[in-house]
């Protein structure tokens, strides 16, 4: 899947002026009240007649809106250090944008370029006259796949089996976080890479957006609609998703051209030939990651029975008794009844954490994770479930040697599989 465009639209040369001074430097600009846009002011001053001054008009970042998710635009209306032309910046994942989610979608760069272009000219058609978007360049796309795993256990102890491995000029960044693995510098000028659990990234989305459709944001609620679908959540479920960028710089190394439309002609003549060139983008940047996980082991933890003990000893009843109580209209008392309700498994569940946690980084570290009292509490009631202490501190030391199997055979990624059955391939029309 195509999951992200970031692209650069210069002016055109009669909306530019050139500056220059006496010491023969030179810049070129252009005028930023003619283009229609929110612009700011970094200082404002006192003319002494009772009026403002308002000096270094610019414009920031902007989420501009769409039929769905925002697109990241900002105008850039000098030429300032290494950027030569004054022009435009947007970011947008295309598969947002045409069918208001990413898990997953097109893979055509033109289809992406033209949605993006589709919503800055309907926006601000004052700046898009002034646009040469027929210059437009690729900074960079992120090209997106997918691996389905069995459970979310296993899809939380590959990552963090994921996290330290290198190969080559794939290096882990080690910034990582619980659900998500980085290669690469962040400010690479040639690729990228990160794997990442899809399902958490998408409840959250579905949390941003609930929380935007409440405060009246219609494209949030189009949104909304769209990732509340039940099959569409099932699907982003127990998915690790390996997500490669690059660069126009990666691009021109391979004579790839960066210009937008000749990358979309590039990308249509490779089709005709039967190669996917986002498939292939990705396979150039991840085959140097898979060639590490060759011989790289991790452990699949299979707890049922003791998940299944814990639930038996500590679940409480989720029913209530109701007060007696005597109705005030005709004095007749109302007895207590009892309420029947969910059951309430949330200390169960918090002494599996730490048996798991036990498990996987051993008894100092998860003793030295939580107070020492609860600590201790939780080891005394899961030793009531059949548990030995002396099995406890020895868990990580046995390593469970029979449940150790290849990474690779989880992180198997099946292109033919990328989308569901009822899969509806967008348009920039409906979009």
């Amino acid at each position: 899947m195509l999951d992200k465009i970031h692209m650069f639209i210069p002016f055109r040369v009669e909306a530019i002026t050139l500056h220059g001074d006496d010491a023969g430097h030179h810049s070129l600009s252009v005028d930023l009240e003619s283009l229609g846009i929110p612009l700011r002011a970094t200082s404002v001053l006192a003319d002494g007649q009772g009026g403002y001054i308002v000096e270094d008009l610019s414009h920031a970042w902007e989420s501009l809106p769409t039929s769905f998710t925002p697109m990241a635009v900002k105008v850039f209306h000098q030429s300032l250090g290494k950027r030569m032309n004054p022009g435009v910046e947007l970011k947008a994942s295309p598969a947002k944008l045409l069918q208001g989610h990413n898990v997953f979608g097109p893979t055509s760069i033109r289809m992406g370029g033209e949605v993006m272009l589709k919503w800055l000219a309907g926006s601000y058609p004052e700046l898009f006259a002034q646009l040469d978007w027929q210059s437009a360049q690729v900074y960079n796309i992120d090209c997106t796949f997918s691996a389905r795993l069995p459970d979310d256990r296993t899809a939380l102890q590959l990552i963090q089996a994921l996290r330290g491995v290198s190969n080559g000029q794939t290096r882990n960044r080690g910034d990582d976080y619980q659900t998500t693995a980085y290669w690469g510098s962040k400010d690479s000028r040639l690729r990228r890479l990160k794997a990442y659990l899809k399902g958490p990234e998408f409840r959250g989305e579905i949390d941003k957006a609930v929380k935007a459709a409440r405060g009246g944001n219609l494209s949030a609620r189009r949104t909304l609609a769209v990732l509340q679908n039940p099959d569409l959540v099932a699907w982003a479920d127990n998915l690790i998703r390996l997500e490669a960028t690059v660069m126009h710089r990666w691009l021109d190394r391979r004579n790839i051209p960066s210009n937008l439309w000749a990358l979309c002609d590039y990308q249509e003549r490779l089709a005709t030939q039967g190669q996917c060139f986002i498939q292939w983008c990705w396979e150039q940047v991840t085959k140097e990651l898979f060639a590490a996980f060759e011989g790289i082991s991790m452990r699949v933890i299979n707890d049922d029975k003791v998940l299944a003990a814990l639930k038996e000893k500590f679940t409480k009843p989720g029913g209530r008794w109701t007060k007696a109580k005597t109705c005030k209209s005709t004095g007749v008392e109302i007895p207590s009844v009892y309420v029947a309700g969910p059951a309430n498994e949330s200390v169960a569940l918090n002494l599996f954490r730490t048996y798991r946690s036990i498990k996987d980084y051993g008894w100092e570290e998860t003793m030295k994770s939580m107070s020492r009292a609860t600590f201790y509490r939780h080891v005394d009631q899961i030793c009531e479930c059949g548990l030995s202490k002396a099995a406890l501190q020895k868990l990580k030391a046995d390593d469970h040697k029979n449940n150790v199997v290849p990474i690779l055979r989880f992180l198997q990624v099946d292109f033919s599989a990328q989308r569901p059955s009822w899969y509806v391939e967008p348009s920039v029309e409906a979009a």
